[in-house]
């Protein structure tokens, strides 16, 4: 069962896929990261919540203030429309139902304090979404990448210079890093 756990929507219980295997952020590490968020300013921040799944970052984001959330997932555009129905957060998201890097081409010219990252674990996403919003400059000044990762990878592969850790933080066989937007 997972719900919303704090903020304005506390309590609202999300819809999840069926019959698909997706890995929704625990409770426990999805209270960890707005702890850490709320000590860094959460109100009016505009949100990208990449591989999205059920939508529960972006939408805890937003319960907790964020003005706007866009959400991109190919597999789950309609679990994403109805969990923002069910936080009544329609005129403050936007789904993008496609590829990740196909999607993130459709945002060029806007700028983000916050992305969500949790992609499959022990892939090359994490890396190849940090080039890209580097370079299509889809960031704002002192952005955070929160990146959700298996504990035992390397996140980053030294090559790219626009990112710098500042926070991780280990849950079992999860990592959380929080990587701060260095413009170059």
């Amino acid at each position: 069962m997972l719900k919303i756990i704090g903020g304005s929507s506390r309590g609202i219980l999300l819809a999840a896929p069926k019959g698909r295997h997706t890995r929704p952020t625990l409770g426990r590490v999805r209270e960890s990261i707005f702890n850490v968020l709320a000590n860094v300013g959460i109100i009016d921040t505009k949100i990208i919540d990449l591989f999205a799944g059920t939508g529960a970052m972006g939408l805890e984001a937003l319960s907790r203030g964020a003005s706007s959330s866009v959400f991109i997932d190919q597999a789950t555009r309609r679990i994403l429309l109805e969990n923002i129905r069910r936080t009544h957060n329609e005129g403050r998201c936007s789904v993008i139902g496609s590829d990740i890097y196909a999607g993130l081409g459709r945002l060029a010219g806007q700028k983000f304090d916050y992305v969500f990252l949790d992609p499959p674990y022990h892939s090359s996403h994490i890396q190849k979404v940090l080039e890209i919003l580097a370079a299509e400059s889809l960031l704002a000044e002192n952005a955070v990448v929160i990146a959700e990762h298996g504990e035992d990878e390397t996140l980053m592969d030294g090559n790219n210079s626009a990112f710098q850790l500042w926070k991780l933080s280990r849950f079992g066989e999860t990592a959380v890093s929080y990587l701060k937007y260095i413009k170059t």
